[in-house]
């Protein structure tokens, strides 16, 4: 497991020059191509989203009143509770619409023929194993401080607000221990990367 706190996360605009993201984490670490990044996007207007041609995309709200993403032909998207979540192709046309003010999403982008398996909410005030894919690739990012986390032969983390731990591929579950109330809050994130034969820094 990799812990990563808030305070290090890299701060960079984003690819159409809108806005601001902050990239928690990312393979490879370096260059202007990456097989798959997992960062926090502030956005504070309306406006169109960068173009990423070739990846597929998620978006999962962190803070403020939330958005409407219009994405190609679809349907619109709102997003306008904690840990909603929209998946897209990174290549379709996609308008972001604030609800009300600034908000900030959880963004992943892992490159075809990689793909996002899910984004999924874990809430509970008991202690609590979570199975996970083997062989993927796996995040998870905190929603309220406190949580304990814990994988056999590693050390227990405690995890602050907004704070990222990258699994390794032959994780198969995690224990977490909530801090008792308020609940535990996480977010789950599971994505296969186009070459599964290469391991990333945390596996």
């Amino acid at each position: 497991m990799v812990h990563l706190r808030r305070a290090q996360y890299r701060s960079m605009p984003w690819r159409n020059g809108t806005g601001v993201t902050l990239e928690i984490a990312r393979e490879p670490g370096v260059g202007n191509d990456f097989e798959w990044r997992l960062s926090l996007a502030t956005v504070a207007s309306s406006g169109p989203f960068s173009n990423y041609a070739g990846y597929a995309r998620s978006v999962t709200l962190i803070a403020g009143e939330g958005f409407q993403l219009g994405i190609g032909d679809q349907e619109p998207v709102i997003l306008d509770r904690l840990a909603a979540t929209a998946l897209f192709p990174g290549n379709a046309p996609t308008h972001c619409t604030l609800v009300n003010g600034p908000a900030t999403d959880l963004s992943l982008m892992v490159r075809e023929p990689g793909a996002i398996i899910s984004v999924s909410r874990i809430q509970g005030v008991a202690p609590v194993t979570v199975p996970l894919e083997a062989e993927a690739l796996k995040a998870i990012f905190c929603l309220r401080d406190g949580t304990r986390l814990a994988a056999p032969a590693q050390a227990e983390l405690e995890l602050a607000l907004h704070d990222t731990v990258l699994l390794a591929r032959q994780l198969t579950s995690v224990s977490l221990s909530p801090p008792g109330e308020p609940p535990a809050d996480l977010l789950l994130l599971t994505w296969k990367d186009a070459s599964r034969g290469r391991s990333p820094d945390q596996a």
